[in-house]
């Protein structure tokens, strides 16, 4: 098990806090406040900050403090369309390398992901839909390809958060997972890129939908 500084588990709850909307764009963040909120010194606080301003969550203004990140439609629709790009290209990469128990691992995760729409919990499946691209481009020896994918999906979490606020989108997702895992079975390699293009656009049409509506 990985041990988790102070740092570590700061960084990990107010990035969930901002990924989730419990922390708005813009919002000042206070290193007294938080430093109280989880009973250490300011120190730990400063540092998940400075790794949350490195991963663009945070911006630090000089003699103002720091504050959650303004949304950028136009970072989030370039960040999304390279991510169609490579997530296509790795899907690709990584057929010839999916066998029967790669196959039942995302057989198992769709079991998983249904069980969320279930309960409505679609924080949940919004993680298990990361977990099931994520564990398809793992099987290749493409990693370098991966790490550039999962990065670029840690930059659109925003997107996540006007996700699980579309009602019919994740019933839709849920469907187009198991096409996709259908194709993957088969290795048809052009259906499996067909499909997993169209999921990424239809993806980003909800993501600008949403966008929209939250103006």
């Amino acid at each position: 098990m990985d041990f988790l500084t102070k740092n570590d588990i700061i960084y990990q709850k107010l990035k969930d806090k901002i990924i989730d909307g419990m922390l708005k764009p813009g919002e000042r963040i206070i290193i007294s406040d938080l430093a109280a909120e989880f009973n250490v010194s300011p120190m730990p606080v400063r540092e998940a900050i400075k790794r949350l301003q490195q991963d663009e969550f945070v911006e630090v203004i000089p003699h103002i403090g720091a504050r959650v990140a303004t949304f950028e439609v136009d970072k989030m629709k370039e960040i999304l369309l390279i991510l169609t790009e490579l997530e296509v290209l790795a899907a690709k990469l990584a057929i010839p390398y999916i066998n029967e128990g790669e196959v039942k691992e995302l057989e198992a995760l769709i079991g998983e992901m249904e069980t969320a729409i279930e309960d409505q919990d679609y924080r949940v499946y919004a993680e298990l839909n990361k977990e099931f691209h994520g564990y398809i481009y793992s099987v290749s020896p493409y990693h370098y390809l991966r790490e550039l994918i999962m990065g670029l999906w840690e930059k659109s979490s925003f997107y996540r958060t006007l996700f699980t606020k579309s009602s019919t989108r994740p019933k839709e997702s849920l469907k187009e997972h198991k096409e996709w895992l259908d194709a993957l079975r088969q290795k048809d390699i052009e259906k499996s890129q067909e499909i997993l293009r169209s999921h990424k656009e239809k993806a980003l049409e909800v993501f600008f939908q949403s966008y929209e509506s939250e103006k």
